[in-house]
């Protein structure tokens, strides 16, 4: 069939497909370049603002998130998803309160540990710092719980530090080395280089880094899954019936059907009727509630709280706080649930640029007249 339609083109048909082949490339190629052209944005901001160390059996990274990284993201994100400018805009929002861009200093720090035994890092908020360009030392505002005690593997999450408006500035932190501060300077820094590794606890600073301002693990239940019952054929064949052979394997004969005998019918005894079942089951529920929060349906999910719930929270506090943070988009990718009696524990798995990191909740359930509702 390939033959004949090539065949079946005259000169002026070919040269039509070619002229709009070409036509359809260059109306493509400056959205192609475009998003080409904010990833290459984005991995360079990356590969500046992110330094290497080596520690006593183990290695870490410091990853920090200026303001310029986000529009460049968007942007190719948007066009390799396919997203509509609302799907854009929603993303965007969520990776700026993702990162607080703006508001706060956000650096990730992953620490990989492959010894005998696990470092600790504990109490993380005077083990680490930001030095800022007249060398003084910064506590952490927020940190994400799984940094603060003994690691064993690869652990990551984002640590924030006040906002800073002067690019000069590194991390120091302690646990990393035996009786060294790691510090963590920046080759995107002006004039500052890569080449600050650790120095002696207490030693002279070497000169900060340059640099611009740019969690917690959520648990979802998911319910079982329902067993499936088993396929049915499609097109059933009645077996035939088998033939009984002689014994002396000669004429074959149909089996003999005994005469049916009737039996005297005795009355039935009554069967109480079994209580009807709560309408709306726990896994039933929180499926709808799930669906409706990725929808970005907050009347919906708040249409499922319990009376008692609703009465603790206003249906606008309560959208406010589902429809923010990074939960939800994540929760488009899929989710795992976990069930604990009414509790439903669910995970999801957020991205931060290139790095994933695993986020719960717990929801729970209570039962209003025979319909399972969520307790807020």
């Amino acid at each position: 069939m390939a033959e004949v339609h090539r065949a079946s083109l005259t000169p002026k048909g070919k040269i039509r497909r070619i002229l709009a082949l070409g036509c359809l490339f260059f109306i493509m190629a400056p959205t192609l370049a475009a998003c080409s052209d904010d990833r290459d944005t984005v991995f360079d901001l990356l590969d500046a603002w992110t330094c290497v160390r080596w520690g006593e059996d183990n290695i870490s990274w410091v990853v920090h998130y200026p303001e310029e990284i986000l529009e460049p993201w968007v942007r190719s994100e948007a066009e390799r998803q396919r997203m509509t400018p609302e799907q854009a805009e929603e993303f965007r929002k969520s990776f700026s309160d993702e990162l607080r861009l703006g508001a706060a200093t956000a650096v990730l720090l992953s620490v990989y540990s492959n010894g005998a035994s696990p470092i600790n890092l504990a109490p993380l908020g005077k083990n680490i710092a930001l030095v800022d360009s007249s060398g003084k030392r910064i506590a952490p505002i927020a940190f994400e719980k799984r940094l603060d005690g003994p690691i064993s593997g690869l652990a990551q999450g984002l640590i924030f530090f006040p906002l800073q408006t002067d690019k000069n500035f590194r991390i120091v932190m302690r646990g990393l080395a035996p009786d060294r501060e790691t510090n963590f300077a920046f080759a995107g820094a002006p004039g500052v280089g890569s080449a600050i590794a650790t120095l002696p606890v207490g030693s002279a600073s070497p000169p900060p880094a340059q640099r611009e301002p740019s969690g917690n693990e959520v648990v979802v239940t998911i319910p079982t899954k329902r067993p499936s019952s088993p396929a049915k054929p499609k097109n059933p064949v009645p077996p035939e019936p088998e033939e009984a052979e002689s014994a002396d394997g000669g004429e074959t004969f149909e089996p003999t059907v005994p005469p049916v005998v009737p039996v005297k019918e005795e009355p039935a005894e009554e069967i109480a009727e079994p209580e009807p079942a709560p309408k709306l089951l726990p896994a039933q529920a929180l499926d709808e509630y799930l669906r409706a929060w990725i929808d970005g349906d907050a009347d919906a999910m708040y249409a499922l709280l319990s009376a008692e719930s609703q009465g603790k929270i206003s249906k606008e506090l309560f959208s406010r706080d589902v429809m923010s943070g990074g939960f939800r988009n994540a929760l488009r990718s899929g989710y795992k649930v976990v069930w604990s009696g009414d509790t439903a524990k669910v995970t999801v798995a957020k991205k931060v640029l290139f790095v994933r990191t695993l986020e719960s909740r717990q929801i729970n359930f209570t039962t209003e007249n025979g319909l399972a509702r969520v307790s807020w």
